[in-house]
């Protein structure tokens, strides 16, 4: 493909360096990636500017350069363009390289703190259950014609993003359920893509070492739905920051629906909803039509992500029934509640690594619990520092017994970040027990760094009839010790402390 087809409609103009129009082989904003025929997008960054690697793109034989200011001369022939927002341009670059895949494929976006990829799941066995055939992209991997491929981010950058969709038409797939991040909204790295139908599962303190503030964490989300001009938006009308996006989208003409895991003031909500270790059953109502549902997620929480995927296939123009039997076909997500024994304790493992998602996560486990709720959770280094106490505090306020220990402490060292922790916790009225007065069945917490230790310490203190939430990693199978990405898996340690084969 030319360069002149492959900017075609991206507002990039060329503005020196070699003349004439020739072929792309790719389309990167990594010079790494860069070889002969690239278009190479020099892109401000979080931590450097593309421009500086603009030249090493060249030397690896990238025949054009896209930026937003000047670049100087990069002495290889090389044309060189501008583009007033140069992510936008990109994301629209590649959609053209890869013939605009999306068009062919019925896109159903999902944004939002917690619950994005439980509903991405949900959304996967309803379209199954409708016949189609479905792809994801989302957070624990990206799947399509029976692959799964690693998914290094829950939204990938525009160029990858573009080429994973291509693949997925190429290979039949017929519709893909997207999980879209406040990172890839910021970055615009689904730019040009028409969603049929999206949902807003809930906006909570995330993320704000990115975003800064949480108005502009909503500026970010709310981009989905805003440029959603002719599909149906799903809301969280039971959120705060729902109900504005919900208020705002009403006053602008859009179709919005908003759903309710709490009463009857939306358009779809469950009046008669049953929590049980079990899982859930009750009756959906939606403008679609009434109609009874199972399903095998627990906890109150999850309502919500069924609510949201209702809306989301029904948005889409899908039928009930497709809803309710993907409904009862899901068995888990994984490291969402996933279950790891029911065998006299119950253990589970989450994801959960905000406040809010942890303070959900014990909510929706504290009625299923006829002992005692223990929870084992850290918070990761080099992230929001913020939110280490707010997680002590709700760790606190839901749990019996908490272990506090490490998740990811990257670069700082573990005792700091508990020791941040820590002051949460004894807001809450938790006290730090000893070994023999937790064995013994008092209130509080303990403390150990070592996450394999503190998993152990945990199962070796429940009892039969208590649940054991182990939270943070969920699906992860890794530590971040320093820069070292190293293995570790939660339900393998919880397999192995209790006794079982991992």
């Amino acid at each position: 493909m030319r360069l002149s087809e492959v900017i075609a409609g991206t507002g990039a103009r060329q503005v020196g360096g070699t003349q004439g129009d020739p072929e792309i082989a790719r389309v990167t904003c990594d010079s790494r990636q860069a070889g002969p025929g690239a278009l190479f997008f020099a892109l401000a960054g979080v931590n450097a500017d593309g421009a500086r690697f603009a030249r090493e793109a060249v030397e690896k034989g990238a025949v054009a350069v896209v930026s937003e200011g000047p670049l100087a001369a990069l002495g290889e022939p090389a044309a060189l363009l501008q583009a007033e927002a140069p992510r936008r341009a990109m994301a629209l670059a590649a959609a053209n390289f890869f013939g605009r895949p999306a068009r062919a494929l019925t896109m159903l976006g999902v944004s939002g703190t917690n619950g994005k990829t439980t509903t991405a799941y949900l959304a996967e066995a309803m379209l199954a259950a409708a016949g189609e055939r479905p792809g994801v992209v989302g957070t624990v991997s990206y799947r399509f014609g029976g692959r799964e491929l690693p998914a290094p981010n829950t939204t990938p950058e525009s160029t990858r993003l573009q080429e994973l969709l291509a693949q997925m038409r190429d290979a039949g797939t017929t519709s893909v359920a997207m999980e879209v991040s406040s990172h890839a909204l910021a970055q615009e790295r689904a730019f040009g893509i028409a969603f049929t139908s999206a949902a807003f599962t809930n906006l909570t303190r995330d993320h704000l070492d990115y975003h800064g503030d949480m108005e502009s964490y909503f500026a970010a989300k709310r981009r989905l739905f805003l440029e959603l001009l002719s599909g149906v938006a799903t809301v969280n009308a039971d959120d705060p920051y729902g109900v504005r996006l919900l208020d705002e989208l009403t006053r602008e003409g859009r179709v919005a629906w908003g759903f309710s895991a709490r009463g009857q003031s939306a358009e779809i909500y469950s009046p008669d909803a049953r929590f049980g270790i079990e899982g859930i059953e009750g009756t959906l109502v939606t403008p679609r039509g009434q109609a009874a549902f199972g399903s095998r997620l627990v906890g109150a929480h999850n309502l919500e992500n069924i609510l949201a995927a209702t809306g989301l296939l029904l948005g889409a123009g899908f039928e009930l029934e497709s809803v309710v039997q993907g409904l009862a076909a899901l068995e888990n997500v994984p490291g969402r509640l996933e279950r790891v024994s029911s065998r006299g304790l119950h253990l589970f493992v989450d994801y959960a690594h905000t406040d809010d998602a942890l303070a959900h996560a014990l909510a929706a486990l504290r009625p299923l619990t006829a002992g005692r709720l223990l929870c084992v959770f850290g918070c990761g280094g080099d992230r929001d520092k913020g939110k280490r106490p707010l997680m002590g505090a709700a760790a606190a306020k839901g749990a019996d017994l908490v272990v506090v220990t490490s998740d990811n402490p990257r670069t700082e060292e573990p005792q700091s970040i508990i020791d941040q922790i820590l002051p949460g916790l004894a807001e809450a009225g938790a006290h730090r027990l000893a070994f023999e007065e937790a064995r013994g069945g008092a209130r509080g917490f303990l403390v150990e760094s070592d996450r394999r230790q503190a998993i152990e310490l945990a199962v070796s203190l429940a009892r039969e009839g208590d649940v054991v939430l182990l939270a943070g990693k969920g699906h992860e199978d890794y530590q971040i010790v320093g820069t070292t990405k190293q293995h570790f898996d939660d339900r393998e340690e919880a397999r192995r402390a209790l006794g079982v084969s991992p």
